[in-house]
């Protein structure tokens, strides 16, 4: 969803913009696909955000790709960008305990130590290997 203060393109500028139609962008409003500010009006405003995104769908539909399939996309990229977000986050968080901690590389040898002692051995015997002494 836009936020109000980024959120100035009217739907006939924003169709301008992006060279589609004003219908279209109702329609994928209607089937989830973009979410515009709404003005206490009703009145849709779009941010440039909404208008990126708005291209993106416009090159995946162009290229066959079908609502269903756009909606996937869309999804999986707003998860992406959530878990990179996420992994920043929690780099940063390591980095602050790294340097409180003192020295970096003794807390990564010590961490190195202490999960060498707590995993189980890798070594297995091979399932596909063929019993030869039968």
């Amino acid at each position: 969803m836009s936020d109000q203060r980024d959120a100035v393109y009217i739907i006939s500028v924003a169709a301008e913009i992006v060279g589609m139609h004003p219908q279209t962008l109702r329609v994928y409003e209607r089937k989830g696909l973009v979410e515009p500010f709404r003005t206490p009006g009703g009145t849709r405003r779009y941010s440039q955000a909404d208008l990126e995104r708005l291209l993106l769908i416009q090159d995946l539909s162009s290229n066959g790709v079908n609502i269903e399939g756009i909606k996937r996309i869309l999804r999986l990229q707003a998860e992406n960008a959530r878990l990179r977000s996420q992994v920043d986050r929690l780099r940063r968080l390591l980095e602050e305990a790294e340097e409180r901690r003192g020295d970096r590389t003794t807390m990564r040898i010590e961490v190195g130590r202490m999960s060498k002692r707590q995993l189980p051995a890798l070594r297995r015997d091979d399932p596909f290997a063929q019993d030869v002494s039968g």
